[in-house]
């Protein structure tokens, strides 16, 4: 990585820290109502995210955003490569200003989530040493020594990249922090799997330097200035055994976040459901504590009491809900339940 690429990365952090420039920034505002999730085929059938909007084409006018994903090997094939204008975000933003010239009474807005942990480039997945082999759920999944600060450096850079093509472009409103990611778009978890801790142990992961990656994830995304940054949180597990987790250390960055960089820090947890699990509890009442903006993932793709569950979001604060879009999900929901949803969760207000 070169010098100027370190120095703004470094002038960047400095910015993240600064109240007084951060309030100077305008900020965008946040997604409201429904969600759609966006592309997740691939993260059962393999091959590259392909995002779509045929979903939300046949129930037009409902929904208040979208998550365009892309993945880090998508972006970033060789480590020299510069995003240039024929990119999967740029594609992805073309239709939903089509889907919006379409629907001018309910446009779509944009929350963007790159998948870095087994979507990186291989050039990634072998810093600091050879790729990772692992069996997650059954499946072989190569990843990098995602908490190690070489990995961190590179990830920081391709945000500096993303920032500068997309943080002023009114249409991204929102862009999910997922530094620290290994096989989900969470950066707090690690599967709690023989197949997975064991190499990764192998390879050095410790407890430490997982927490030190969570720690300066915000960091990360200094170069962000205008779109509001979304951080998925959970209780902090690292092995099995752990019952409800760290969850003072997960509540401490909560708390940072906020400190930092302020409203346009917004929560989010993607184990949405009527059967919460209990170390959820405290996490989710910490949530509705501090306050919006506060977003949720629902936990199964088509939940057994979906209107049960959208209503738990919205007694928690939820600005908005992601729904899925694909193996189910809310294509199956009629379009005047999803209307009464998208009412509920808009009328949580918020800032």
């Amino acid at each position: 990585m070169s010098a100027l690429r370190y120095l703004s990365i470094a002038c960047a952090s400095a910015l993240l820290l600064s109240p007084s420039l951060l309030w100077a920034q305008e900020i965008k505002p946040p997604i409201r109502g429904l969600v759609s999730m966006g592309a997740y085929r691939f993260v059962g059938y393999g091959g590259d995210p392909v995002n779509t909007l045929e979903p939300l084409n046949a129930k037009p006018g409902i929904f208040g955003g979208l998550v365009v994903i892309a993945s880090w090997k998508q972006l970033q094939p060789t480590p020299d490569t510069e995003i240039g204008p024929d990119n999967v975000i740029d594609r992805a933003l073309a239709e939903v200003r089509a889907y919006n010239e379409r629907n001018p009474q309910k446009p779509l807005a944009v929350k963007l989530r790159v998948w870095g942990g087994f979507e990186a480039p291989d050039w990634a997945k072998a810093l600091g040493g050879p790729p990772i082999e692992t069996i997650f759920n059954e499946k072989p999944r190569t990843v990098g020594r995602f908490w190690s600060p070489a990995y961190r450096q590179a990830w920081a850079a391709l945000q500096a990249q993303l920032a500068a093509r997309f943080d002023r472009r009114p249409l991204i409103r929102e862009v999910a922090v997922t530094s620290c990611m290994s096989y989900t778009a969470e950066p707090f978890v690690v599967p709690m799997q023989e197949g997975v801790l064991r190499p990764l142990r192998a390879a050095g992961f410790t407890d430490q330097a997982y927490k030190e990656c969570l720690t300066h994830a915000l960091a990360d995304y200094a170069p962000w200035q205008q779109s509001r940054l979304v951080l998925s949180i959970n209780p902090l597990r690292t092995a099995p055994g752990q019952g409800d987790g760290d969850q003072a250390f997960t509540e401490g960055l909560m708390r940072d976040c906020r400190r930092t960089i302020g409203r346009r820090c917004v929560f989010d947890n993607h184990n949405l459901d009527t059967d919460l699990p209990r170390p959820l509890y405290r996490i989710y009442a910490t949530i509705k504590q501090l306050g919006p903006e506060i977003e949720f993932q629902t936990y199964r793709i088509t939940p057994k009491d979906f209107d049960g569950t959208i209503k738990l979001g919205v007694s928690y604060g939820a600005s908005s809900i992601e729904l899925y879009q694909d193996y189910g999900g809310f294509p199956l929901v009629a379009d005047a339940k999803l209307r009464q949803w998208a009412a509920l969760i808009e009328g949580n207000g918020g800032r």
